[in-house]
């Protein structure tokens, strides 16, 4: 894994501080960091507890949506080569992956430490045009390091839905709370991201409307009403909140 600064020193007599990273920069860092350290420390222990289940490089996809077609929670992506003479596989990972929780992660690396044993003792367990169906050979490997195959193959990938029963599922605890530990990190860093220009202003959307008969009404934030006036196309007002009184609206006096 290669080092990544999270954090720089700045020069106290500079007379204005360097702009800060964008939120989403800073997410994606912390998106890195996070699940490549955790991913390679359950993978650790799953080399440790299983013997020829090769080593990983973890990399993160281009973009947080990138996900496995087959629902398993992490992308095998099929490239491999020698590391310090090792067989090593390439995992990717994304931050809506670590967002499942430390449980599906944990079955997800073991799922791919199946595809492992399969790669270092030249088993085929995968077939078809994009090797999406996980044959019965998969479904003995996964069975191998902890996994349940089901009894019947789907009808699109075969046997790769391997769950993790509560019993195996204790053997790994301690490697699940590292999981969910490093998933809230993660999340606390994408709300951090995402967050608007003038924090909570943002969230309670509330009806405008113009000066149309009867009026036109939409519902917007408040901070997409305060960044400029809104003009109807129709009547050319302003859009104005719902619960102020049109000049066509009959006040208590006038009644």
């Amino acid at each position: 894994m290669s080092d990544l600064t999270l954090f720089t020193d700045t020069d106290p007599a500079a007379p204005v501080p360097p702009a800060p990273a964008p939120a989403d920069t800073t997410a994606s860092v912390v998106h890195g960091a996070v699940i490549i350290s955790a991913v390679e420390t359950a993978w650790r222990e799953i080399r440790c507890r299983f013997d020829g289940v090769p080593d990983i490089s973890v990399t993160v996809p281009p973009t947080v949506t990138a996900q496995d077609p087959t629902k398993c929670t992490a992308l095998r992506t099929g490239r491999r080569f020698e590391r310090d003479g090792h067989l090593t596989m390439e995992l990717q990972v994304s931050s809506a992956t670590l967002g499942l929780g430390g449980r599906p992660m944990m079955e997800g690396l073991l799922h791919h430490a199946a595809h492992g044993l399969a790669l270092t003792r030249g088993i085929t367990e995968v077939s078809g045009g994009d090797r999406r169906w996980h044959n019965k050979k998969y479904g003995r490997l996964a069975q191998e390091v902890g996994l349940t195959p089901p009894a019947r193959s789907d009808r699109f990938v075969g046997r790769a839905y391997c769950p993790l029963t509560d019993n195996e599922a204790a053997r790994w605890a301690e490697i699940i709370t590292a999981l969910d530990a490093a998933a809230a990190v993660q999340l606390e860093a994408t709300v951090r991201a995402v967050e608007a220009p003038r924090g909570g202003r943002s969230g309670a959307r509330f009806a405008i409307v113009c000066d149309c008969i009867p009026p036109r009404r939409q519902q917007v934030t408040p901070y997409f009403f305060e960044q400029g006036p809104l003009l109807c196309g129709l009547c050319l007002a302003k859009f104005r909140p719902a619960d102020a009184v049109l000049p066509h609206q009959a006040t208590g006096s006038d009644s």
